[in-house]
């Protein structure tokens, strides 16, 4: 096969704006949360220190009202908030077709998403309909590190009992993508939903793509 994936090998796929177009839900998920905390966060500090990552992570690292709350119940409650919009979500334009088309020429898959369990089924199941064809799910409660750290990542890999050299893996965010190179994976697709190619490519992607239309990432069919 010529193209973006290689024949054989395993497919790694972020989940939140690379499968599915859900940052506007999560925009609102944390908006209702500053709100709560009398907490101002503009739209650049968004998108550095918050977007694409686990709540609880983020929750820590960023200064806040929130300082001596227990961060672990804070990304439950964000979690809970965030469960009651996920029938806003929109498909990334190609996603369904090219999960079938992937599972159907033998390739194994996986979702690495830095949400938590709950929220990955229901998109995965009522949204992208893509549950028999996705052998594995890493989530936020399944890491000690979200993304930037590779652990997620390097997770899905051992448990394919895969090569991160060998796999080809999709990515929206900057954090998202600079995971993937420290997992050392060997083929970094960068979807243009939130971030532009230059930030994409500056974080280490190897080619971007405005999107998930099979025809552009895949060759002919064996």
């Amino acid at each position: 096969m010529t193209g973006t994936v290689p024949d054989g090998a395993p497919v790694v796929f972020d989940l939140d704006g690379t499968l599915v177009r859900s940052e506007h839900v999560h925009r609102r998920t944390w908006a209702r949360f500053f709100a709560e905390w009398g907490a101002e966060v503009d739209d650049e500090t968004y998108r550095h220190r918050f977007m694409g990552r686990r709540a609880a992570d983020t929750l820590r690292e960023v200064d806040g009202p929130w300082r001596d709350a227990d961060t672990d119940e804070l990304a439950a409650q964000l979690a809970g908030h965030g469960s009651a919009l996920a029938d806003d979500v929109d498909v990334v334009p190609g996603a369904p077709a090219l999960l079938r088309s992937l599972a159907g020429r033998g390739h194994r898959l996986a979702v690495v998403t830095s949400a938590r369990r709950g929220w990955a089924d229901r998109v995965l199941g009522d949204v992208l309909d893509a549950v028999p064809l996705v052998e594995l799910v890493v989530t936020a409660e399944d890491v000690v590190r979200g993304k930037p750290d590779p652990e997620g990542y390097l997770t899905a890999c051992r448990r394919l009992d895969a090569d991160p050299a060998g796999c080809v893996a999709f990515e929206d965010s900057v954090a998202g993508v600079s995971s993937l190179v420290a997992a050392g994976m060997g083929t970094i697709v960068g979807v243009r939903t939130t971030a532009g190619d230059a930030e994409l490519t500056a974080a280490g992607a190897h080619r971007t793509v405005p999107d998930l239309t099979p025809g552009r990432l895949l060759g002919p069919a064996a």
